[in-house]
């Protein structure tokens, strides 16, 4: 099991969208922050590599596709850090 912390950015992100009331999307990210924690090494949290360690979860809900990108803490085995929350640019 890993411990997940977030960048500034995702964090203003995720507090953004509870203020907003985004219930769908929250309980989805919520959902894929759920299994990175439980398994950040699993196919459903590293469906996109973008190399040197960055990893892609997309989400989607009824009005958009967003993506959480992550790594591993490099001095940290068991942390994941939340580098990025928003809309999937590549979508």
């Amino acid at each position: 099991m890993a411990t997940i912390e977030f960048d500034p950015q995702p964090l203003q992100a995720y507090a953004a969208l509870e203020k907003a009331g985004s219930g769908q999307l929250l309980d989805a990210i919520d959902d894929a922050l759920d299994g990175l924690e439980a398994d950040p090494g699993s196919a459903t949290a590293s469906r996109r590599s973008f190399g040197d360690g960055l990893w892609g979860i997309p989400v989607r809900d009824r009005t958009g596709d967003w993506l959480i990108i992550w790594e591993h803490d490099p001095a940290t085995a068991d942390l994941v850090v939340i580098r990025y929350l928003g809309a999937d640019p590549f979508a």
